[in-house]
């Protein structure tokens, strides 16, 4: 069955082997995220290896909510994931709360763990489980509760579920090894009583379970069989399998296999500093275009597809290393080029008279040249048109093929026009260019003979409209490679941010882009590419400038 795939990566490779072994049956895999923010793109990593990997072996991925910790938890955050994995183009088998499907069953597991004897209560407050575990060169000390007996145990067990201890009083712990070198195994805490409401289970349960003992169970119980992440993970692991093995303990467990993380230059994605910086009002939001979460980079303009194309390009390894911002750009700037309408906006204008022409007349764009059937929009030229000012020179440098005073240059999609004059205001500063322009000239049907080297974009003044423009710098300055370190030594998160790292600037541009709606893709020719953000309003249109037309990035 499996004998015509090809393995690509360390993990399929472990998958092929498991099932020529009988190891494993299928291929199932799951996307657990805690609903407490917002998936950023590390997160797609994880979720793409899960949906690709399972796509491959003919299997399937759940999206599961690992909703054990009602303090962090939020139900808009977990709606979010659902839109979020349409959005990337994944659908999962299933959507499973773990709260609503597994607390019970996982409750009924820890039950028979106290009974096994792999579990007892400890009367332990969490200062004195800290003090009792010892360092990485010393081995902890048992528990005084650690050889209650289990009928007590049970009791008390039951008496915690029933709200008859205070918060923090009493926990159920694991009873591993206070000696262990990996000092997870030393007898870990399995359910804390915690009084707080569960925004999808409400005040139904007072103790609740932890992570690292829910997280195992409920793959089991939903019948995963590859539990795929990030090598933050790997410590865990013999836990995990500890778990699976006493609380478990059936045919065809879960295996855990990590992947090394996706680590970006200048990029801050720690959710307690992003939602700091929410919180405080510093951003946007948790969709600030300067984000990279996935409602920020949707925000910006970046594509579902360039984020896949990206993430499968750096492959798999345990190792980590940190990938430069630009090589993501690549990926968005090849996609936006491929699907983005074409479009001339004019960010910095300065006005032309052109002097020998009345009233205006219809010329055509193509929307898309890599798109056979995108068609064309019709602009206008007219006897008063718009450049931008850095399209108008004085004083040209070398090899400058843009207007100059008494010279030439084609109009995209229109006539080549001459400047003859510039009339200045009462200040010294340009008022507006007067040009004339070349009757037989017309792009698609030019007759004059007349051969210029520079082409510019531009709109008319009877067919343009003013937008607001918003330009972005990466949030984090330069010199902060991995903010994430730096923050973890003691620098404040003010500090690493960007000054003005969001400007808004005026821009005029063709009138059909009144008709845009929110998300849709422009490439501002000659400028770059740009999204329209739902800021937007009929009387102020917002266009995100999601990224340049070049860069020096080359793929290896």
């Amino acid at each position: 069955m499996y004998k015509d795939i090809i393995a690509e990566n360390f993990i399929e490779e472990e998958i092929l082997k498991d099932l020529e072994s009988g190891r494993s049956k299928e291929v199932i895999t799951r996307c657990p995220p805690e609903p407490s923010g917002y998936w950023h793109i590390g997160h797609c990593k994880a979720w793409i290896i899960d949906f690709e990997t399972a796509n491959k072996f003919g299997g399937y991925t759940n999206l599961r909510m690992d909703d054990t910790n009602p303090t962090k938890e939020d139900g808009d955050f977990a709606n979010s994931y659902v839109k979020d994995l349409e959005w990337l183009g994944y659908t999962p088998k299933n959507v499973i709360y773990a709260s609503e499907s597994y607390f019970e069953k996982i409750y009924e597991i820890a039950e028979n763990m106290i009974k096994n004897g792999d579990a007892y209560v400890c009367e332990l407050t969490p200062e004195e489980v800290s003090n009792t575990r010892g360092t990485l060169t010393e081995p902890g000390t048992n528990s005084p509760y650690r050889d209650r007996p289990i009928e007590e145990s049970l009791q008390m067990f039951r008496d915690m579920r029933a709200g008859k201890y205070e918060d923090g009083k009493v926990t159920l712990r694991a009873k591993i090894d206070m000696a262990h070198p990996n000092m997870n195994m030393r007898d870990p805490v399995m359910y804390r009583v915690m009084r707080a409401h569960h925004y999808k289970t409400g005040d139904k349960w007072c103790i609740y379970p932890m992570y690292d003992f829910a997280h195992p169970m409920e793959d089991a119980l939903e019948g995963v069989t590859y539990s795929l992440c990030d090598i933050s993970f790997e410590d865990h692991r013999p836990l995990y399998d500890w778990f699976i093995e006493h609380g478990w303990g059936k045919p065809y467990p879960p295996r855990q296999i990590e992947f090394s993380k996706l680590n970006l230059e200048n990029v801050l994605l720690g959710k307690r500093y992003l939602k700091k910086l929410v919180n405080e009002g510093k951003v946007l939001g948790w969709d600030d275009p300067r984000y990279l979460t996935i409602v920020g980079m949707r925000r910006r303009g970046y594509t579902a597809k360039a984020i896949k194309d990206f993430i499968k390009s750096l492959g798999l390894s345990k190792s980590d290393s940190t990938i430069p911002f630009n090589a993501l750009e690549f990926y968005v700037r090849n996609d936006l080029n491929n699907i983005a309408t074409r479009a001339m906006a004019v960010l910095d204008p300065v006005k032309v008279v052109i002097t020998n022409y009345k009233g205006s007349e219809l010329c055509e764009m193509q929307n898309n040249p890599n798109i056979e059937d995108a068609g064309v929009h019709t602009m206008t030229f007219s006897d008063t048109i718009y450049i931008d000012s850095d399209d108008f020179s004085l004083n040209p440098p070398p090899k400058y093929n843009r207007l100059v005073l008494g010279g030439m240059v084609r109009l995209k999609g229109a006539y080549i026009i001459k400047c003859n004059n510039v009339v200045y205001k009462e200040d010294g500063t340009i008022d507006y260019l007067e040009c004339e322009y070349i009757p037989n000239s017309k792009s698609g049907n030019d007759t004059s003979g007349l051969k210029v080297k520079g082409t510019i974009h531009f709109v008319s003044a009877d067919n343009c409209t003013e937008v607001t423009i918003r330009n972005f710098k990466n949030l984090i300055k330069d010199e902060y490679l991995d903010p994430s370190k730096a923050l973890a030594e003691g620098v404040d998160v003010d500090e690493i941010l960007e000054p003005d790292s969001m400007t808004e600037s005026k821009a005029l541009v063709e009138n059909f882009l009144t008709s845009a709606q929110v998300e849709d893709k422009f490439q501002f020719m000659r400028k770059g590419y740009y999204t329209l953000d739902k800021d937007s309003t009929k009387d102020n249109l917002i266009f995100n400038h999601t990224i340049s037309l070049k860069d020096g990035f080359k793929v290896k």
